[in-house]
């Protein structure tokens, strides 16, 4: 497993706070990636948001934020293949789109990151929720499996913290 900075490269493609990649190097990666699934290789996509980020933003010293977002960009860059991309796509949420990856080992992948969360659940208060979906030949566009992800992934907030679901 690789540190996800190498695989970021240039300052514009990396996240400066989590040093993963940033929504800039999803949207370009994310296009080559998805055309795999048309080519038979499976391919999952797994969202997760911090909850209530806004307002824990609002009661936390940002040097003590800046940790625990180092934290998680740890998390996601120590623990996934190189195949693999892992990217904030936005200021409370990452995507870990996973290469020849069903969703039954989107499953497993979930899990695993749900028990990797747990240091940063302890440091910091936050909870995280998590939104899975595989891609099917259904899915034309970046979009769809794109949309699916983000179904599980409100269906998993409805619930409450720290939830997962999984579209499919």
């Amino acid at each position: 497993m690789t540190e996800s900075t190498d695989s970021a490269g240039h300052p514009a493609l990396t996240d400066a706070q989590t040093g993963l990649p940033n929504k800039l190097h999803w949207d370009t990666v994310f296009g080559i990636i998805f055309a795999a699934g048309s080519r038979g290789i499976p391919l999952t996509l797994i969202l997760m948001e911090v909850d209530e980020y806004q307002s824990w933003l609002l009661e936390i010293d940002p040097d003590r934020a800046d940790e625990v977002f180092a934290a998680l960009g740890r998390c996601f860059g120590n623990n996934t293949r190189q195949s693999d991309l892992a990217a904030r796509i936005q200021a409370s949420r990452f995507a870990l789109l996973l290469l020849d990856c069903n969703l039954a080992g989107g499953r497993l992948v979930a899990d695993r990151f749900d028990a990797l969360l747990d240091p940063i659940r302890e440091m910091s208060g936050l909870s995280f929720s998590m939104g899975a979906a595989a891609y099917d030949r259904e899915m034309t566009r970046l979009e769809d499996l794109l949309g699916a992800a983000e179904v599980a992934l409100k269906a998993a907030q409805a619930k409450g913290e720290n939830q997962m679901e999984f579209f499919g």
